[in-house]
């Protein structure tokens, strides 16, 4: 490896939620492993491995793997015999301890996975420990977004299978962590805007969870197939939320997808490869081309075949699915064929191809319905003739019902009339981030500079790439919009060694297609 991998990030201790102590984590989805180690680093090939870390007495360690010891180094062990220079000696300083783990459960590269800090932690179930920085306020605040996690496991067992991975830890990590989640196996690790505050954000936490069926046991052979992982998992996500949270929320979270899906449409309109299922990626960076789209469109192919079959169906077919290729690597082709085995008669009723190799959004596809989906999606649409929802028409709104109503309405609006949103509802101080950027977005497109200091900031303290590309996206693409270019490119001078090298990337090429 090097300093220039673009799978860790080294964090100085500015930059921690502690500000004491540095702290280093890595992100391999999808091609980054080979920059950590040397390997085959593709999904097709599953791997098992052992490691010890050598850190600094005062931190300690995380892995996707079980950990087998914390213990004083032992000189020589690990080929540290080999090591350049001082290392060796270093190696077995009493400043340093060795933390030892083990993975034995075949796994695909990228989802190898290390951190390193001043890690604390609280149980919040019998096989789940939040960890975090050792800072009291974000340990507490993440055991009481999470705490309903182990009820989650429960219900993804009813529905596909037993657990196989013993435990189901959650690391949250400094803002800067480029994801939501990343499902790495034992160790889920989550970004802190995932913590709201009314454990809606344990919605991301069934998202991860889900990939210990699809994505961790069933894995895509390569980022063609990514809709095998992504669409199985969010459709996985979706009914452990019904389960848990009620089918209210898991409609919510539909609709969101499915206005992600028009806007990727909207976005590969130049580029219709990337709207199919089953895409040609070759000689393409798959961090260029990640979207929504093998989410939302896998999901809603699968939530096809259940309304076609019947759910009770369709669950003994997921499950027999699961329990015939786990801990295998596989194509569409594969999974294709063993859905005509295993429901005779399929291709007949749905055009597979169509849905797999097709691009666009296919005409059996299905925009979700509910009382509460339908009157925010009936709102926004009455903003568009002048009224703004009553105080009691949204008194019990929380971040979701608030994300589907902004991204329902026109994409541009008067600067007055965002004005008079923010004024009042304080839509641009929401700790939701889904909501907040959502506004932002709405603002810069309006032009209402009013909020360009909010923008700022949060471009600043966060690096999701979720909200990196919509915000960066907003000020730079169009023609005109000198002013708002000349402060995308100073923000981002200004902020890119906060970002992970994932999320530079990406905001990098969107200025290239931009600027």
């Amino acid at each position: 490896t090097s300093p220039s991998s673009s799978a860790l990030q080294w964090l100085s201790p500015p930059q921690t939620f502690n500000k004491k102590h540095p702290f280093v984590y890595t992100q391999c989805q999808c091609i980054h492993a080979r920059s950590i180690f040397p390997c085959q680093d593709t999904p097709a090939a599953r791997i098992r491995y052992s490691a010890l870390l050598n850190v600094p007495r005062e931190l300690s360690a995380v892995m996707s793997a079980r950990h087998v010891d914390r213990r004083s180094p032992v000189s020589g062990e690990g080929h540290s015999h080999l090591l350049p220079g001082g290392f060796n000696s270093l190696w077995c300083s009493e400043t340093r301890v060795v933390e030892e783990f083990q993975m034995n459960q075949p796994i695909p590269p990228y989802l190898f996975a290390f951190a390193v800090g001043e890690l604390g932690f609280r149980e919040v179930g019998p096989r789940t420990r939040v960890y975090s920085e050792a800072v009291n306020s974000v340990l507490d605040a993440a055991a009481k977004e999470f705490a309903g996690t182990e009820e989650m496991i429960r219900q993804g067992e009813k529905l596909f299978g037993d657990y196989d991975w013993e435990r189901f830890d959650l690391l949250v990590l400094p803002p800067s962590f480029p994801y939501g989640g990343m499902e790495n196996p034992r160790m889920v690790f989550l970004t802190p805007t995932v913590i709201k505050g009314d454990a809606s954000g344990a919605q991301v936490v069934a998202h991860e969870l889900a990939h210990s069926w699809t994505g961790n046991l069933i894995t895509n052979m390569n980022n063609e197939h990514f809709w095998l992982n992504e669409g199985f998992t969010t459709y996985a996500e979706r009914r452990i939320v019904e389960a848990v949270q009620g089918e209210d929320r898991a409609i919510l979270n539909t609709g969101i997808g499915w206005n992600g899906l028009n806007e990727e449409m909207e976005r590969f309109k130049d580029n219709l490869e990337f709207t199919k299922l089953k895409n040609n990626q070759e000689g393409v960076d798959p961090d260029a081309v990640y979207s929504e789209v093998p989410y939302e469109k896998g999901f809603q192919f699968l939530w096809r075949i259940e309304r076609q079959i019947g759910r009770p169906a369709f669950d003994e077919f997921i499950k027999k699915y699961i329990a015939t290729f786990k801990f295998k690597s596989i194509d569409t082709h594969t999974f294709l064929k063993f859905l005509k085995a295993n429901v005779p008669g399929i291709e007949k009723e749905i055009d597979l191809v169509l849905w797999t190799e097709g691009t666009g959004i296919p005409p059996d596809a299905y925009e979700p319905v509910s009382n509460l989906y339908t009157k925010i999606v009936s709102l926004a649409n009455e903003f568009k003739l002048g009224r703004m929802p009553r105080e009691d028409e949204v008194a019990d709104w929380r971040g979701q019902e608030w994300e589907l109503y902004l991204e329902n309405l026109p994409k541009v609006i008067e600067a007055s009339q965002v004005l008079a949103l923010d004024e009042r509802y304080r839509l641009s101080e929401s700790k939701d981030y889904e909501v907040k950027v959502a506004f932002l977005q709405l603002a810069i497109m309006s032009q209402c500079r009013n909020f360009y200091g909010e923008v700022e900031k949060t471009l600043k303290e966060v690096g999701r790439m979720k909200y990196l590309r919509p915000l960066y996206r907003a000020l730079v693409q169009g023609k005109g919009k000198e002013e708002d270019k000349i402060l995308a490119k100073r923000v981002f001078s200004e902020a890119r060694e906060c970002y992970h090298p994932i999320a530079r990337g990406v905001v990098e090429s969107i200025f290239a297609k931009h600027l």
